[in-house]
């Protein structure tokens, strides 16, 4: 009988601990919600629609737009760590709200960097042609202080100095054995201790827009738990990749193809 009985509790508890992954994929946040936390949805750049970047999807919370995104990319948290995030739009300094919420939502948006790294040669402050992927500097509590995503844009470029001096070359090789390599040859970088320390040596410069440019800020939630269908099976990666297709980090590929399929990282 004590048998019977926890086989008909662990059989009750199952949907539950599949529902609990479901409930961390990502979609966008309805209008009300953004307005309650301080963003002007009508002021987002690129807002996701249905078409190949989502879907129409049921949502888990009230606060959800039955919007799903299918678009993930990856990103190093500000220790290395590995996760996924999606984008939901971007936008300037006009679509903070004229409230308190919109005050709160500025300090969030300036509070929380997205370092972005683009290739040698092409837009130094664009979005179009990365190195290596992203880093969302996820501390401060993230997940519990940033009900939106939103975070501010900071492009980091190698300097002359990195590049041209021995002492420079000689700090790029010693970070490159470490983290490997980017599509520039230079190394990768993927902690925020990274960027601070080649800061502080003039090795990297660090960007911005200004406040009414539409890139300045971004609204990219983080998935907090990407197991146990966190990440769904139609979901898929937009990674940076090496002239022959293979993936730069291939330990992203990895994770994120077996969390599609079996709910479970690769390592």
């Amino acid at each position: 009988m004590k048998k019977l009985l926890l086989v008909v509790v662990m059989a009750l508890l199952a949907p539950s601990i599949v529902k609990a992954g479901v409930r961390d994929r990502l979609y966008d946040f309805t209008d009300a919600y953004y307005l309650q936390n301080g963003i002007n949805p009508a002021a987002i750049d690129g807002r996701r629609q249905p078409g190949p970047l989502a879907v129409t999807d049921t949502p888990n919370f009230p606060f959800q737009r039955n919007l799903r995104a299918l678009l993930t990319l990856p990103n190093y948290d500000a220790s290395g760590n590995e996760f996924f995030f999606t984008v939901l739009g971007g936008f300037s300094g006009s679509a903070f709200t004229g409230n308190a919420a919109g005050q709160r939502a500025r300090q969030i948006a300036e509070s929380y960097v997205e370092y972005v790294f683009p290739r040698r040669g092409t837009d130094p402050v664009g979005l179009g042609a990365l190195r290596q992927s992203v880093m969302l500097d996820m501390r401060n509590g993230y997940f519990s202080n940033n009900p939106l995503g939103l975070w501010i844009h900071v492009w980091v470029s190698f300097t002359s100095a990195a590049l041209n001096s021995a002492n420079g070359q000689k700090e790029l090789n010693d970070l490159a054995r470490k983290n490997g390599r980017d599509l520039d040859g230079t190394p990768i970088i993927a902690s925020v201790s990274d960027i601070d320390n080649l800061f502080q040596k003039g090795y990297v410069t660090k960007r911005t827009r200004p406040i009414m440019d539409t890139l300045r800020y971004s609204i990219c939630p983080v998935i907090k738990d990407p197991r146990n269908g966190g990440i769904a099976p139609d979901q898929f990666l937009a990674i940076t990749r090496k002239p022959d297709g293979t993936p730069l980090e291939p330990r992203f590929f990895n994770d994120f193809e077996s969390l599609r399929t079996t709910g479970q990282p690769a390592h």
